[in-house]
């Protein structure tokens, strides 16, 4: 079985090095808005919500088109759209002689002015959670499969693939979000910018919020988050008026978008590897994670295509790069 390793061992790097302490405070916004379209979810799908980048609308009307009735929800959106609105489009320009009548999109404004910086916050975090997923399976087929590698954080978790990996993804996301949270030592001015906003102790707490009660909440939790920084990272790219940023060229033109919010890759995928492992047909589980590379790969091609766009084609990460630092969540032993 070793042999047989399926997840590329490619170190996961912190591409730049950019400590995320240094950019949250503008990045706050977004993050706010990701962690309300993922409370939201728990009563609305990603289609529900796609209506609100087709239509691009003021934030009385965002609010409208999702009906958000919820006074601090509404204050969440107004702060958001501080952040949408000094996005500049990205312009069509040239790039051969004036008779070419081919072009390329070009960005308007250096990759990282202030007004850039929360997409590509948004999209780190979005690459983020793909990544924790992508760690743990590496881990354990590093591990031939022996759950034994990773200890559970909450008591009496079932030993199986998926109550593991959902609670290693569950205590990572908090672990990144105590990261970019600010800390006691912050000055007094930048306490003033947090003081009419909601507190970082209730952020935390629907950042964590599971439905327990409901089946299979664990993976419900995973796609939640993961589609929420989607909504968020298409919302921004749409007010830069690029309506597809995650469409990439390959053997042919492959939209990573629908694998993220396609039910085949997650949570299906995992699921069935998870039963197939459980089971002890190792002869699946090999198919299985094939096809869990497979679709991963693009995944994260997509995004590292989104990030290109966002910086006029000057950042491009490899296939596990990311851009901030992440604290050391990806740490499993």
């Amino acid at each position: 079985m070793s042999q047989d390793i399926l997840i590329s061992s490619d170190i996961l790097e912190n591409t730049l090095m950019i400590d995320i302490n240094r950019v949250f405070i503008p990045c706050r916004p977004i993050l706010e808005l990701e962690v309300m379209c993922s409370i939201l979810m728990l009563y609305a799908n990603y289609v529900s919500m796609e209506k609100v980048i087709r239509n691009n609308p003021n934030p009385k009307d965002f609010c409208k088109l999702i009906d958000i009735k919820d006074e601090m929800f509404k204050n969440i959106v107004d702060r958001y759209y501080v952040v949408h609105n000094r996005l500049k489009p990205i312009q069509m320009r040239n790039r051969w002689q004036r008779t070419s009548q081919r072009h390329r999109r070009i960005g308007s404004v250096d990759a990282y002015t202030a007004s850039r910086v929360p997409l590509f916050f948004a999209l780190d975090r979005l690459k983020v959670k793909y990544l924790l997923i992508k760690n743990f399976f590496y881990h354990l087929a590093e591990h031939k499969f022996d759950l034994h590698f990773y200890t559970p954080v909450s008591k009496n978790v079932p030993v199986t693939v998926i109550d593991y990996l959902n609670d290693y993804y569950f205590h990572s996301s908090l672990r990144y979000f105590d990261l970019i949270s600010p800390k006691k030592t912050i000055s007094r001015n930048t306490r003033k910018l947090f003081s009419a906003r909601i507190s970082s102790d209730m952020l935390r707490i629907m950042v964590s919020y599971v439905r327990k009660e409901a089946p299979n909440s664990g993976i419900n939790f995973m796609m939640r988050g993961i589609k929420s920084s989607l909504f968020v990272s298409k919302f921004l790219f749409m007010k830069l008026d690029v309506p597809q940023p995650f469409v990439f060229s390959g053997d042919h033109m492959i939209d990573a978008e629908k694998i993220m919010i396609g039910t085949d890759f997650l949570p299906d995928l995992l699921v069935n590897i998870s039963n197939a492992l459980n089971e002890g047909n190792y002869d699946l589980s090999l198919d299985l994670f094939n096809a869990f590379e497979f679709m991963m790969e693009r995944v994260l091609k997509g995004i590292n295509n989104a990030v290109s766009i966002a910086s006029n084609q000057r950042i491009n990460l490899g296939l596990n790069g990311i851009q901030y630092s992440s604290g050391g969540i990806f740490q499993l032993e």
